[in-house]
């Protein structure tokens, strides 16, 4: 979908960083590694129209979209955008009003092009080659969004900063929300996976993590399922009842499990019965996520 109140492109700007792998799966994501901006938090400042920005290092290369309210519009925040496994980045932009209608309360985009990622923690020695590619989360939380706070000022700790996925986006939203509650003040996932040891056959799990039989601590370390006691960001999730590429069972148990230990936490759970896994449904969703967003500011 066309937005209409984007006015200029902006040449592609291009930065080269140094930067080590740090493949290591971690528990705890903590304000240590951006000590540097902690006391000089730095404000959302209005940039051009649109911006495509290219994060190199010796891991991954991620393009990113950043889209700016109208110009006559205030900002009141961002939104990290996380689509799913191997959908277009823009797709959620072009096929529902969700940009559009953020855009125009006044949040700016965040949209990183993650391609085929499942939002794992590393890369193991049974991921398959062609996965390897793809950016890890810890990539994503160490590298990446330091990156965005440094040049943009974006996903800066004290913003209105929140993340929201469609899809295996939708699990990585509530894990950034899990690991870096600092960061995010709100979060929502659609349509979202969270505990994967309860889909050992899905095929876009054991080609990151190897066989469940095989490693079972491993599977249950990639995920927050067996954790919601330390959950804390305001959450909406929502699934569709006739989901058939994800059930919705994962969706109700996790929102169960975040009340059962957070009965005062802002947690919305909706599950329309006739809704699927597609942009019709994600679209429906839109109002709702917005709204939960600006409850919770």
């Amino acid at each position: 979908m066309k937005t209409g109140i984007l006015n200029s492109f902006i040449s592609i700007l291009i930065l080269v960083a140094a930067a080590s792998c740090n493949n290591n799966a971690k528990k705890e994501f903590s304000d240590d590694n951006n000590v540097s901006l902690k006391d000089t938090i730095v404000p959302i400042q209005r940039m051009n129209d649109t911006i495509v920005y290219y994060k190199y290092d010796c891991c991954f290369v991620v393009s990113t979209e950043i889209k700016y309210p109208p110009p006559e519009t205030e900002i009141i925040g961002s939104i990290l955008l996380l689509h799913g496994w191997n959908l277009p980045s823009d797709e959620w932009c072009k096929k529902t009003s969700f940009c559009e209608k953020a855009l125009n309360k006044g949040y700016i985009l965040v949209i990183p092009d993650y391609k085929k990622s499942n939002y794992c923690l590393e890369m193991y020695p049974q991921t398959i080659a062609d996965y390897q590619k793809y950016p890890t989360i810890t990539w994503m939380m160490e590298t990446q969004i330091p990156n965005f706070q440094e040049t943009f000022g974006l996903l800066l700790s004290g913003q209105n900063n929140n993340v929201a996925g469609i899809s295996t986006g939708g699990r990585g939203a509530t894990l950034m929300a899990y690991y870096m509650p600092e960061i995010f003040k709100n979060a929502a996932s659609l349509s979202g996976d969270f505990d994967i040891t309860k889909m050992q056959n899905e095929y876009l799990y054991y080609s990151f993590l190897g066989h469940y039989t095989d490693f079972p601590e491993r599977w249950e370390k990639e995920c927050f399922a067996y954790d919601c006691e330390n959950y804390k960001v305001p959450t909406y999730i929502g699934h569709g009842q006739i989901d058939n590429v994800s059930p919705v069972t994962q969706s109700r148990m996790m929102f169960d499990s975040i009340k059962f230990y957070h009965p005062n936490l802002k947690v919305v759970g909706h599950f329309p019965e006739y809704a699927a896994h597609n942009y019709d449904y994600w679209e429906s969703e839109t109002d709702a996520v917005l709204k939960f967003f600006e409850c919770y500011e």
